[in-house]
């Protein structure tokens, strides 16, 4: 997993569960730390504080943290570069964004094939010129 990390040009985080999905790859040794290496950006699975499908959600409020994109952002905020969440969601402050974070509406919710490629298309797009731009 490691090699796969180091010679990617670009890291696309799902919209997973964070702790459920997420986490137990980070736990893996060298994983975070690969990824403060590379361009990194995460997909929101909360949208208007809820989960699509799945108990992220649920899990978030019996872990004390309202289910939100924010809460998503920071849970990922020491190697996350952009993050990305829905366009239905409000829009973030300035200051509820961690620095070092660029912030993106996208449509997330994908309802087929095409919706996944056209999202996935545009997230690539959205990072491969904000590379070239630095």
């Amino acid at each position: 997993m490691l090699e796969a990390i180091h010679s990617a040009d670009l890291v696309i985080l799902a919209p997973s569960n964070p702790w459920v999905s997420i986490d137990p790859i980070l736990a893996l040794k060298g994983v975070r730390e690969a990824l403060s290496d590379k361009t990194v950006v995460a997909v929101s699975p909360i949208i208007q504080g809820k989960a699509l499908k799945g108990p992220a959600a649920k899990m978030f409020s019996e872990l004390n943290i309202e289910p939100s994109s924010r809460a998503v952002m920071e849970h990922y905020a020491d190697f996350l570069d952009v993050f990305v969440y829905d366009e239905s969601d409000l829009a973030f402050e300035r200051n509820e964004i961690p620095e070092g974070i660029d912030t993106v509406q996208m449509q997330t919710i994908m309802m087929d094939e095409k919706d996944k490629i056209g999202l996935a298309e545009e997230i690539i797009n959205y990072a491969m010129s904000m590379k070239r731009g630095r």
